[in-house]
């Protein structure tokens, strides 16, 4: 088990994670999507957290490979469902597909499939979320330096989107304790003021 005292890599990323996933399951559940206007403005969001949720995964994975060189013991996590997850989302995205195409009267059953099937996506993620917490997290903490893993969180954050970066500094507020919150937004703003500008218009 990890060390509660040392530094976790993961903590922020996945608390703002979670809470994505416990407001979208929610948001999904209650949508109608018989109004197209509304629809559309809710899958807009739920791309911009599969987009995140995407990278994210990318971005561990990447760096669960260089760490394996020194913790070979890592492998087996390192590679632990990791293609599974991916196809997943893309899963996911063709049924946001499938809602965008749907005549007006099947709209609400697409969406409903893709309600549930987001459900076993998010369950699924936060026991993923939870294991490398746990079980990963203190492999890591045998094989790793504090600093070290510190300059682990700032290249995943690097990776990110200057848009999933905002993503995530959206719900990091509310996320976050008090305590927590002004450590974590300015992890968020550095890895926002390191990413090239938006173009103009």
């Amino acid at each position: 088990m990890p060390n509660e005292c040392r530094h976790n890599p993961f903590h922020d990323l996945h608390k703002a994670l979670r809470l994505g996933h416990c407001r979208m399951l929610a948001a999904l559940g209650a949508h109608d999507f018989a109004d197209a206007a509304s629809t559309a403005e809710l899958l807009a969001g739920f791309g911009g957290l599969l987009a995140l949720n995407r990278r994210h995964a990318e971005a561990e994975q990447a760096e669960l490979d260089r760490a394996v060189s020194k913790a070979p013991e890592i492998a087996a996590h390192a590679k632990q469902d990791h293609a599974g997850h991916l196809a997943a989302l893309a899963e996911l995205q063709s049924l946001v597909r499938s809602v965008q195409v749907a005549a007006p009267a099947r709209r609400n059953i697409a969406g409903q499939s893709l309600y549930r099937c987001y459900a076993l996506f998010a369950a699924s993620d936060m026991a993923r979320m939870d294991a490398e917490e746990t079980a990963l997290l203190g492999l890591l903490h045998q094989a790793l330096t504090d600093d070290e893993l510190r300059d682990m969180e700032g290249r995943i954050l690097r990776t990110l989107s200057r848009d999933e970066l905002e993503t995530c500094m959206s719900l990091s507020g509310p996320a976050f304790s008090p305590s927590e919150r002004p450590a974590a937004l300015a992890k968020l703003t550095t890895a926002i003021a390191s990413q090239p500008a938006s173009p103009a218009g």
